[in-house]
């Protein structure tokens, strides 16, 4: 009986990681661009693994025992590998702010330290 259980919680923790190869294809599939299919997908990506994470005590709750730390942190690793996926996705589609020109609202403008008119110099 015990084996069986240790079976079961090992196979509930590796089904964050079964969805990768799945998630790899979409990404491939859906592509770069931006429009409403590729940005549905994308939060999709995002959706499943928060939801995983937020409801994990209650997917390890039906098991007996205590002693399923090492399935819990694989489990949890992985849903973490899927959102790192997503995030992937969202820098390649342009969606994060990982480049200086995405912060140029924020930039201070240069001050001048003197203004040249018609050749004379005028301090300010």
């Amino acid at each position: 009986k015990q084996w069986y259980q240790r079976r079961v919680r090992g196979d509930i923790s590796l089904v964050p990681l079964k969805q990768v190869p799945m998630n790899l294809f979409l990404m491939w599939m859906i592509g770069n661009t931006l429009s409403l299919f590729p940005i549905i997908m994308t939060v999709m990506m995002f959706k499943s693994p928060i939801a995983s994470l937020f409801g994990y005590k209650t997917t390890f709750q039906k098991l007996e025992g205590s002693h399923h730390i090492l399935q819990k942190l694989v489990y949890i690793l992985s849903n973490f590998v899927l959102i790192g996926m997503a995030l992937y996705k969202c820098s390649a589609m342009g969606l994060l702010p990982t480049h200086p020109s995405d912060w140029i609202a924020f930039e201070m403008p240069k001050t001048r330290m003197e203004y040249a008119v018609g050749g004379a110099v005028l301090l300010s």
